[in-house]
């Protein structure tokens, strides 16, 4: 790697939030609801956000759905933990199985801490007050921690996807940057990712961005992760961090953030109840 590229680690960005949540968080009784199934990543994720409550001062209720699940009986787990008064946030497996979608409108809208309930959807769209998602929101708040100015600048984000791609084009729009959204059948993708002043990769595809996807000026944010021989990676090729500017590493760049924005929607949710 290149000392050329400036790495955005998420520590920093992370430890800069901590004081602010964990003060706000303290004396709250709050307790943070997971709902998933027995799958091998989402328990990382939810291992983590328990040792993270465990920081922060607060409790976690991991909830695991039996495999093969009803769709109403999943909708009624959802609907039962946000209607807890004890509940403060909820938070549901993602990606999930499409089967099960329409399960996430039951998430009560002042506890969906991850703006999943189409109505959060809607409120988001529409520039309303509620949450946004969190990796999203940790795009933002890391290039926003490294003095990156994102007005008027051109963002290009690789990946359409519910859970980044689409809600981030949104939420950068709404920092006036100008957005494209490209994907597996965007033709001549390595030429409009160049154009980028900040480009995000959101995919999961290990070393899908290579050098010729970038300018010398650019700002990368790799939101992918996949594991290769049993090694998380994202979707920036080692190459690219000696051709580009900034680059945010995977592991250690967004999943951080991710789980710190999650607890500072979490401490949002306190003041909304």
């Amino acid at each position: 790697m290149s000392d050329g590229a400036k790495l955005f680690f998420g520590k920093p960005c992370v430890e800069a939030m901590n004081q602010r949540i964990s003060s706000g968080l303290q004396g709250k009784n709050a307790l943070l609801c997971t709902i998933g199934f027995d799958d091998g990543k989402w328990n990382q994720y939810t291992e983590s956000l328990s040792k993270s409550a465990d920081k922060y001062g607060c409790q976690c209720r991991r909830v695991v759905a039996p495999s093969g699940v009803l769709v109403k009986d999943f909708s009624e787990l959802i609907a039962e933990n946000s209607a807890d008064p004890n509940v403060t946030g909820v938070i549901v497996q993602q990606p999930l199985p499409k089967v099960y979608g329409e399960a996430l409108s039951r998430i009560d809208v002042k506890k969906d801490l991850d703006c999943l309930n189409p109505l959060s959807v809607a409120a988001m769209y529409n520039g309303d007050e509620g949450f946004r998602p969190a990796t999203p929101s940790a795009v933002i708040a890391l290039l926003k921690f490294y003095g990156e100015e994102i007005s008027g600048k051109r963002a290009v984000i690789v990946g359409r996807g519910n859970a980044v791609g689409k809600p981030l084009a949104l939420m950068l729009l709404a920092e006036n940057a100008t957005v494209t959204v490209c994907h597996t059948k965007t033709r001549n993708l390595p030429e409009i990712c160049r154009s980028a002043d900040i480009l995000v990769s959101a995919c999961g595809v290990s070393g899908l961005i290579t050098p010729e996807f970038v300018n010398e000026n650019a700002v990368v944010i790799d939101v992918g992760l996949s594991f290769v021989e049993g090694k998380s990676r994202g979707d920036v090729s080692d190459e690219v961090y000696k051709m580009c500017r900034a680059v945010s590493p995977v592991p250690g760049g967004i999943g951080p953030v991710t789980r710190a924005v999650l607890f500072e929607n979490l401490l949002k949710a306190t003041k909304l109840q």
